[in-house]
């Protein structure tokens, strides 16, 4: 696996489906062929592996699979441990680090929300020969942490509005902040993986209650395509590691919490202005604060999160190898999907970015030591 994402740092380091060269200088927002080329065949790869080939593999494996496998004390293990970090970090957030609901929500889901697709899924197969393992993380993360976390950013978006609106006004803010609550959420059901895993599901379900499987033969083709997902995965992942870091610049204070980490306006929808206060909460103390978030996701992604499953499975008395999975499961990095959450809000954009991309890098010794730990 180690050999697959040092390919894939090589592949985008010396540009070798770009054509050219990478500069170690190039940067996403650099102009040039360059910049472009290399980002567009890392983007090729993803897509195929997150819209095809990774769908394909999860309906293979779960509509031929028994119920029981993911429905089991690993699965609440991940679960529980998950659910409590999210209130761990969301506490810290707002009463330690005092920031306010939105910041604190994306920042909670940095902390919290894995990488199941392109890195969880290569890890569930060659290290345990198991494309199951990683559905109790993808259940617990679409049917519980991205709408709670939805419905705060909402929730924090309508209440930054004028302190007195008439009440035609604040009804039309809250239709217009649920629509795009239901947008991103049929936005994360459509996502591909999630679509794949629950055709197979429900065909698990009906093969359970009737006792009729659908035939092998039907399954092949979506096995051979679905093989293809590992490699391609763990291939994005290596070539994600030799992407230049994302620039960490506080919101620029007097600008309003509708401001990215990057200091310029925050793509997204629209939302209402914020009220105008004497003392931003983000004032003298940005550039130790964005940091101090950062780190907070980090430690909680990397450090806690892997070891509150150790720590937890031990007590339910987890066999070796359902411990082993259930930490290594913990141990995946943010996914992407946070900065898509707070891009589209506005909320935190760029820390979640950063906070990816060094959970990303930092996983791979915490997985390397999970598996010397854990056998």
């Amino acid at each position: 696996m180690g050999c697959i994402v040092a390919l894939g740092w090589v592949i985008q380091r010396r540009g070798l489906l770009a054509g050219h060269r990478i500069s170690r200088s190039t940067s996403r927002d650099a102009p040039g062929d360059a910049a472009a080329d290399g980002a567009g065949a890392r983007q090729i790869l993803a897509t195929l592996s997150f819209t095809i080939c990774a769908p394909a593999l999860m309906f293979s494996t779960l509509a031929g699979t028994d119920l029981a496998h993911v429905v089991s004390r690993g699965a609440a293990v991940t679960w529980a441990t998950t659910a409590g970090l999210a209130l761990f970090t969301a506490a810290v957030a707002r009463w330690v680090l005092r920031l306010p609901a939105g910041p604190a929500a994306v920042t909670t889901l940095a902390a919290v929300y894995v990488n199941g697709g392109n890195i969880g899924i290569p890890l569930a197969v060659y290290l345990f020969d198991d494309a199951l393992a990683v559905v109790p993380t993808l259940l617990f993360q679409l049917l519980v942490l991205a709408p709670l976390t939805l419905a705060v950013l909402d929730r924090a978006g309508a209440a930054s509005g004028p302190g007195g609106p008439a009440a035609g006004a604040r009804r039309t803010t809250a239709r217009s902040g649920w629509t795009s609550v239901v947008r991103v959420l049929l936005a994360a059901v459509r996502n591909p993986i999630t679509v794949g895993t629950l055709a197979g599901l429900l065909v698990a379900v009906v093969s359970e209650l009737t006792g009729a499987r659908l035939p092998e033969v039907a399954l092949i083709p979506f096995d051979l395509i679905g093989a293809a997902a590992p490699p391609l995965g763990l291939l994005t992942f290596g070539m994600t590691l030799a992407v230049p870091m994302p620039a960490l610049t506080p919101p620029e204070a007097g600008t309003g919490s509708r401001h990215g980490s990057d200091g310029g306006p925050a793509a997204g929808p629209a939302a209402p202005t914020a009220t105008p206060a004497s003392s931003p909460w983000w004032t003298g103390r940005d550039r130790l604060l964005v940091r101090a978030v950062v780190a907070l996701a980090v430690l909680v992604r990397n450090v806690l999160h892997p070891l509150a499953a150790w720590v937890v499975g031990n007590a339910v008395g987890l066999d070796p190898a359902a411990l082993a999975l259930v930490v290594t499961m913990a141990a995946l990095p943010t996914a992407v999907n946070v900065t898509t959450y707070a891009t589209r809000y506005g909320v935190f954009d760029g820390v979640a970015a950063r906070a990816t991309v060094w959970t990303t890098a930092l996983c791979v010794p915490v997985l390397v030591a999970v598996g010397a730990l854990t056998g």
